[in-house]
């Protein structure tokens, strides 16, 4: 049976898929991978890419060679089912989707499937001793060399592949050589739900938490920074894990600071944002760009005014979009973010009093209005002009009129007005 390397790898694949159809291997399946391997004589890198192909997890069962070779390659399959002593639901349903795709009768499949269980009943398997390496009778006790204990087929299975929980958070990592993998493993190993597999030679772990324990998976998370294996899955679906845990890095500066608390508001950058999160980059400084964020209305009884109204839709995008990437982090308060946006004036008219000023543009752009300010003093007239696309505040009177309505809406009392704006 003349095949290519490459087909020789995806006849291996094939049967390797079957074997780990049930996330094990036994090894009874493996003396068999290696049996089919030296059968249509395949190297033995090609069964090493197989396996590697198979595990994965995004294989599917492919043809290949001439006919004949396919038929070959279904009757090994078939073999491989029936090895465990079993026909699982899901090998049926691979080995007659192959069957079906090679032009094969349903009868034809069913003599096929006979053949594979005399087949199995005639052959002698042979296993690798534990202890010693000799080859020997896979329904042997002992070894005959060492006497070591052989384990059966059942007893001897190898976990391949994890059922990853359809509910809550669970985090897969491989064995590194990484400082932080001890620590990493030792944490893991205390969540409610914790397995391990081996792939190619590797072990994998898999830690699982209910829905409301995130706080754990951030610690694992942390733990295994700079460990390059590692998926982490929600309600049984892989999120990207630098998407999901962005904000790791900066809990880990929360808890270096002073006064965690008001490194979230930017104080400890001697800048304050009402947000509660230094990410939202909305600063409550004069030069803050998105105080621009709305539109001038004509006010007044003879309309010669300017009123200033706030884009709160505008703000309220731009300020989630920038938090997105943090929205898992335990410190983000919504109820804080919605309850700044409701306390922002909904219309402002410039006053002195009015703790607001024209923002100051030396160029028209679109939107802007021309502003004309004339100040006297004795006999001395100044007019100053310039455009406006905005408003800023002056100073921080305004921040703290906008904090104390957002807090109280928000129930915030794990931190003080004054201790942000003094």
């Amino acid at each position: 049976m003349e095949m290519t390397d490459n087909e020789h790898t995806t006849y291996l694949a094939n049967s390797a898929l079957i074997a780990n159809s049930d996330a094990t291997l036994t090894s009874l399946e493996l003396a068999a991978l290696e049996e089919i391997r030296k059968n249509i004589g395949a190297k033995k890198k090609a069964l090493t890419s197989a396996r590697k192909a198979v595990e994965s997890g995004n294989y599917t069962i492919a043809k290949c060679g001439d006919f004949a070779a396919q038929i070959n390659n279904l009757a090994d399959m078939l073999y491989i089912c029936f090895v465990d002593g079993e026909l699982s639901e899901k090998e049926s349903s691979l080995v007659l989707s192959f069957a079906e795709s090679i032009g094969l009768t349903k009868m034809q499949t069913e003599i096929m499937m006979k053949e594979a269980t005399e087949r199995v009943s005639k052959m002698t398997f042979n296993v690798t001793c534990q202890k010693c390496s000799n080859n020997v009778d896979a329904k042997a006790k002992f070894c005959p060399n060492c006497g070591t204990p052989i384990s059966s087929s059942t007893e001897d299975s190898v976990k391949t592949d994890f059922e990853i929980p359809s509910t809550g958070h669970s985090i897969e990592f491989a064995e590194s050589t990484a400082a932080g993998f001890p620590k990493a493993l030792e944490f893991s190993k205390s969540a409610p739900k914790f397995e391990t597999c081996i792939r190619m030679k590797k072990t994998w772990y898999l830690a699982s938490w209910p829905e409301d324990v995130f706080s754990d998976v951030i610690l694992l998370a942390d733990a295994l920074n700079g460990i390059r294996n590692r998926k982490y899955y929600h309600n049984g679906s892989e999120e990207p894990w630098d998407e999901v845990f962005t904000f790791v890095w900066c809990i880990g500066n929360r808890e270096a600071a002073y006064r965690p608390i008001e490194y979230c508001f930017g104080k400890s950058d001697k800048r304050i944002n009402p947000w509660g999160c230094k990410h939202v980059d909305f600063e409550w400084t004069e030069w803050a760009n998105w105080f621009s964020y709305g539109h001038f209305k004509k006010s007044g009884i003879i309309k010669k005014k300017y009123s200033w109204v706030f884009n709160k839709e505008r703000i309220r995008h731009e300020v989630m979009t920038n938090v997105h990437r943090y929205r898992r982090c335990p410190h983000l308060r919504p109820l804080l973010i919605e309850a700044v946006i409701k306390a922002l004036p909904e219309e402002i008219e410039i006053t002195q009093s009015s703790g607001w000023k024209f923002s100051s543009i030396y160029e028209e752009v679109p939107g802007s209005i021309k502003v004309v300010e004339v100040e006297k003093s004795d006999d001395y007239e100044c007019k100053n002009e310039y455009y406006s696309d905005g408003v800023r505040p002056r100073g921080l009177a305004v921040l703290r009129q906008v904090l104390t309505k957002a807090f109280a809406e928000a129930k915030v009392i794990d931190i003080g007005i004054n201790e942000l704006v003094k």
